[in-house]
């Protein structure tokens, strides 16, 4: 699994991340999102299309191929758009929603010499500067100051065939944002609204093929607009938690207490979440610079993001079964959890790197994501169920234990625990979401910045709550169990002929105990672990 793991990796790592290869086969959908991003004053987008053909036999009179540009303030918007777009061809000029500023380039194929007709519609793209190349002409703009009557503006764009073929062709051209009114989110897209009006091929699908090279860039920057603070983001976050990791180091080493495993284990995934930050910033930093990532980074960045992932639902589903905490073994139900939600979480972990490298145009995307939705959903909800056994056990044994103000104490933080779960799930699977939809464009980063400060604060939580600390409610078992064996040491009957008699190889118990008067015959047995993990000792009161 880990080497199937790891070979993911470097086919993800060889993704290019804002300069799109892009490689269409064979594809017959109707609408296909080729990009998004937010650009700022002076940022370009550069549309290379290098080769794009189609089925000659099955197109129809009215077949329709093109490409639009949508601006939207939010993501939210944005994603409006994209569902409206999916239901109608994208070139329908009775949309209501007229007041969205888009522009259409409708690709004129069937006429002697083909071109793109340019339409653009609302006040702000009425000045939109596009730029294009043929094959012997450098790429220059056809306008210096658009006019108010547009007689300046460029309206079509011609496009050449290749090697003379009537359903092959290529064609470049350039978005340059030069106004404040035209800054925004752009969702960039292709559509194939073949035979809509045709009845005798209405029922054939008509395929296409395209490849592109997309550049798309902010003045100095190939980031997104609300992209470009990130890299600083990361970093930032990367100094807390190393800070945190030798707090906690320091705590464990000046803990009076003992010092379970499962503290380093928190201590691990701390310093794995700091490296994930800084490999993930680095990353950012040269995709920024260079446009593409470098592979190195990238994969550090993947194999410490996997690993993160794996030692904190690791983290959750120990803390959740109380191991080391209230018991020392692990039922059987619990192990069968651990089995279904740790490959789980690997995939969804994987299943996250592939959306954020993959291209939104390839056809799998959605279902990738959807995998991602679903796997990710399931995961929450495994590291909910031990905890709720572990509340259960508690209720239980603050009834029947004889010890019922530690099992309460115990159970007040385990419930404390809980809802911080829920509020952790809560927040970064709901309202990070809400925050990506709602906010403006260029402040996409608060997305980070909400997830990000709401990780550190679950993580701040959970080692307060279980620090190696004397005070602390949950690490009293060890003293409990020491009080226990001094009144085991006490003789149980007044007869002269057990006075002399004292308990030898004391060792401290760290598994819960009860006592049952059963027939002197018997000796000291072991029942099986019970279904939560929970030993029980049945001891005979007549021997010693």
């Amino acid at each position: 699994m880990l080497s199937i793991l790891f070979f993911s990796l470097f086919l993800f790592s060889s993704v290019n991340c804002r300069i799109h290869n892009l490689a269409i086969v064979d594809d017959n959908r109707q609408q296909i999102l080729l990009s998004t991003f937010g650009f700022l004053r002076d940022g370009t987008m550069n549309i290379n299309i290098t080769d794009f053909t189609y089925d000659k036999i099955a197109v129809g009179k009215d077949s329709i191929f093109g490409f639009s540009i949508d601006k939207a303030k939010t993501s939210g918007i944005a994603n409006y758009l994209q569902t409206r777009k999916s239901q109608t061809c994208g070139f329908n000029q009775n949309d209501p929603v007229t007041d969205i500023p888009h522009v259409y380039f409708i690709i004129d194929h069937k006429s002697e010499k083909p071109k793109i007709m340019i339409e653009r519609y609302t006040s702000d793209f009425e000045y939109l500067d596009i730029q294009y190349e043929t094959h012997n002409q450098a790429l220059a703009s056809n306008i210096t100051m658009a006019t108010k009557n547009n007689d300046s503006l460029v309206k079509q764009i011609p496009i050449e065939r290749i090697n003379g073929a009537t359903n092959r062709f290529h064609f470049q051209f350039q978005i340059t944002i030069k106004r404040k009114p035209e800054e925004g989110l752009y969702n960039l897209y292709f559509h194939n609204c073949f035979n809509k009006t045709d009845v005798s091929l209405n029922q054939k699908s008509l395929y296409i093929n395209l490849s592109a090279i997309l550049i798309e860039k902010n003045l100095d920057n190939y980031l997104s607009a609300g992209e470009i603070p990130l890299p600083v983001l990361y970093f930032t976050w990367a100094v807390i938690y190393f800070l945190s990791g030798f707090y906690w180091i320091f705590v464990l080493k000046v803990a009076k207490h003992p010092v379970y495993k499962i503290h380093y284990l928190m201590l691990f995934l701390v310093l794995t979440k700091a490296f994930s930050l800084i490999f993930h910033g680095v990353n950012h930093h040269y995709i920024a610079t260079k446009g593409r990532h470098e592979e190195a980074w990238a994969i550090l960045f993947y194999i410490t993001h996997v690993l993160r992932g794996l030692l904190l639902i690791v983290a959750i589903l120990l803390v959740g079964t109380g191991f080391t905490f209230i018991k020392h073994v692990i039922s059987g139900r619990e192990r069968k959890l651990f089995i279904i939600a740790i490959p789980l979480q690997i995939l969804a972990v994987v299943a996250q790197i592939f959306l954020e490298e993959k291209e939104e145009s390839d056809v799998v995307y959605v279902t990738w994501r959807q995998v991602w939705f679903i796997v990710d959903l399931l995961c929450c909800g495994a590291i909910i169920f031990p905890i709720v056994w572990s509340i259960r056990h508690l209720e239980q044994s603050a009834k029947t234990d004889g010890k019922a103000l530690s099992s309460l104490s115990k159970l007040k933080i385990f419930r404390q625990f809980y809802f911080m779960i829920v509020f952790y799930i809560y927040l970064t699977r709901i309202v990070v979401y809400i925050v990506k939809l709602t906010v403006p464009f260029r402040f996409e980063w608060l997305e980070v910045v909400c997830f990000e400060l709401t990780t550190f604060i679950f993580f701040t939580f959970t080692a307060y709550k279980f620090q190696p600390a004397i005070n602390n409610p949950y690490l009293a078992l060890a003293q409990e169990s020491d009080e226990d064996e001094a009144e085991m040491d006490i003789p149980l009957t007044q007869n002269a002929v057990f006075d002399q008699i004292t308990k030898v190889n004391q060792k401290p118990k760290r598994f819960l105990t009860k006592l049952s008067t059963k027939d002197p015959n018997d000796i000291i047995t072991p029942d099986e672990d019970d279904e939560d993990g929970y030993h029980h000792i049945h001891m005979s009161t007549s021997h010693v």
